[in-house]
């Protein structure tokens, strides 16, 4: 009984790139392939909803060796995620709810770097650096290489970072720290605020949120954010760290609504995203396991 739930929550994530030799032949298969998993993932949610208690994954899909680095997610108006790699400036976007990989394109040149987080604001897409430079961009078809530019943030020498979205109320970037390079810092959870459009250092300013607040009655002793997106229904915060395999959801002024362990197997959480249809998505970089992007009913 549990191989066969196992079984039906569990599917390769398909790519439409060699799946025939026509476009017509690869819309036709992704059609097929969509209105099969879609009924599932129906189904799924159904028995989520009937008891929302045990938490349970409602789909998950295992990704190709491309995205072998699977790092943060953002969520476009389509309803897809765009995702990235973490050593290569190359973007993916994938269907959550079907598992498909529609396409990838890539910085020109083939930009490398450590790559950690993506986030979407209007017509433009930015990826961060774990230094804290941002690379700006717009979207492009499957195969494509974009232009470009940089935007030095300066705060390199006061964080590591992973985590970066975008709050469209306020048409500002945000920026959790990962790792405070300042010994002397305080044991917290620190923010950093760049309003749109970039380019006034002076205009950044950050907000803190002490340890305990964050950590309420976890046993684990730090947080360390690998990515974060807003909640579509409430303005929160969502953010996830790989290392406590947990999540916090924070409000815009600091307010630590919910903390706590991430359901389900996660061995490297490397990125999340809440979708306007009330799902999490939590996406997991190989590590033992496949490369692999979970779903669960989402309840603000």
């Amino acid at each position: 009984m549990m191989m066969a739930k196992i079984a039906l929550l569990a599917a390769l994530a398909i790519s439409l790139d060699g799946c025939g030799d026509t476009p017509e032949a690869r819309a036709a298969l992704a059609k097929t392939v969509s209105r099969q998993r879609l009924q599932q993932l129906r189904q799924r949610e159904a028995q989520a909803d009937a008891d929302p208690s045990k938490d349970l994954p409602v789909a998950e899909w295992i990704m190709p060796p491309s995205l072998r680095e699977i790092s943060g997610l953002a969520v476009t108006s389509r309803g897809t995620v765009l995702t990235h790699d973490d050593n290569v400036g190359r973007v993916s976007e994938i269907d959550p709810r079907t598992g498909i990989l529609l396409k990838s394109f890539s910085l020109a040149g083939l930009q490398k770097g450590d790559f950690e987080a993506i986030t979407i604001a209007g017509q433009d897409i930015y990826l961060l650096e774990s230094n804290g430079r941002l690379f700006k961009f717009r979207d492009a078809a499957d195969g494509q290489q974009v232009p470009f530019s940089i935007y030095d943030t300066g705060l390199g020498k006061e964080c590591e970072f992973e985590s970066l979205t975008y709050e469209p109320d306020s048409t500002r970037l945000l920026m959790a720290c990962k790792r405070l390079l300042d010994k002397n810092a305080g044991h917290e959870l620190r923010i950093y605020i760049l309003p749109l459009p970039l380019g006034n250092p002076a205009a950044t300013t950050s907000m803190t949120i002490p340890m305990d607040e964050v950590r309420q009655q976890n046993k684990w002793k730090n947080f360390r954010p690998s990515d974060m997106n807003i909640d579509p229904f409430t303005g929160n915060y969502v953010i996830v760290a790989s290392r406590e395999k947990a999540y916090v959801v924070v409000t815009p002024e600091g307010d630590v609504v919910r903390s706590q362990m991430l359901p389900g197997d996660h061995r490297q959480a490397e990125g999340i995203a809440i979708t306007k249809d009330s799902l999490m998505i939590v996406s997991d970089e190989a590590n033992v396991s496949p490369p692999k992007i979970t779903l669960y009913r989402w309840r603000p």
